[in-house]
């Protein structure tokens, strides 16, 4: 038996660091898998915020990390291990499997909703509470605000630096020459850095391109740019593999 993504050629546009698992799953079902980085994760240009909350962790009723890239970049600079009595609140299954798997044991994590206004809903009312959030650079106001308005204390740390990859336009119409049958996009600002940097014949190949996003905002930022062929996918690695299996499955023909 054939395997569901066998021929299917997919692109992942996760930072490195964090292409790994859904590379695999997908390869795993069948399909070839050709990595291109649309952001690239760096330490904080200036590491004071960081060290200056990681100091008084202990200080804090609650930490929310935005991303899988903000749990690496704070528990590679702890230098010791987390407070027990510290829970970690994340945006989404990719998070929360990242928190798991760096050793955090009181997790929260929406149910649904995976967004800022998802965590806000499960959070709810944090009237006196002091709250560390980090994240990268220049990150979404809605959670900082969000959690302000609940009567939290929040203190917010840029805890890496995002910034957009230099890309090969030799090497990205090589690639779709090879063949792209669709490509996972799972950020806004990386729909907007592929964008931003294709010209010409590569952009309207690439508005031509079938797009596989876990998030309405990452469909609305490829809309933005001319493309329109967007699946929106379940949410974390498993979600958009099983998305993306289910999308490809072959249509069985009913019985005579």
């Amino acid at each position: 038996m054939s395997l569901p993504l066998s021929s299917y050629r997919i692109w992942i546009t996760r930072p490195a660091a964090q292409a790994g698992y859904l590379s695999e799953s997908i390869v795993k079902k069948g399909a070839e898998v050709y990595t291109l980085p649309l952001l690239s994760i760096s330490p904080a240009t200036d590491q004071s915020e960081l060290n200056d909350a990681l100091s008084r962790l202990v200080q804090f009723d609650l930490a929310v990390f935005i991303s899988p890239s903000a749990l690496n970049a704070v528990f590679a600079k702890l230098n010791s291990p987390w407070p027990k009595d510290l829970p970690i609140a994340v945006v989404g299954p990719g998070s929360a499997k990242r928190a798991a798997e760096l050793g955090a044991k009181r997790i929260i994590c929406p149910p649904t909703q995976f967004d800022g206004e998802g965590l806000l809903q499960e959070l709810g009312a944090q009237t006196g509470k002091k709250i560390v959030l980090f994240r990268g650079n220049g990150g979404r106001d809605i959670l900082p605000a969000g959690l302000s308005a609940a009567g939290a204390s929040v203190t917010v740390v840029t805890a890496y630096q995002r910034s957009a990859p230099t890309l090969d336009v030799s090497e990205i119409e090589y690639q779709l020459q090879r063949g792209c049958d669709g490509i996972v996009i799972s950020s806004s600002e990386a729909a907007q850095h592929l964008f931003n940097w294709a010209g010409g014949e590569t952009r309207l190949k690439l508005q031509c391109a079938l797009y596989f996003v876990p998030h309405h905002r990452i469909a609305e930022a490829l809309q933005a740019n001319g493309a329109n062929h967007i699946v929106q996918t379940e949410a974390g690695d498993d979600g958009i593999t099983q998305s993306i299996c289910r999308y490809f499955a072959p249509v069985l023909s009913p019985k005579e």
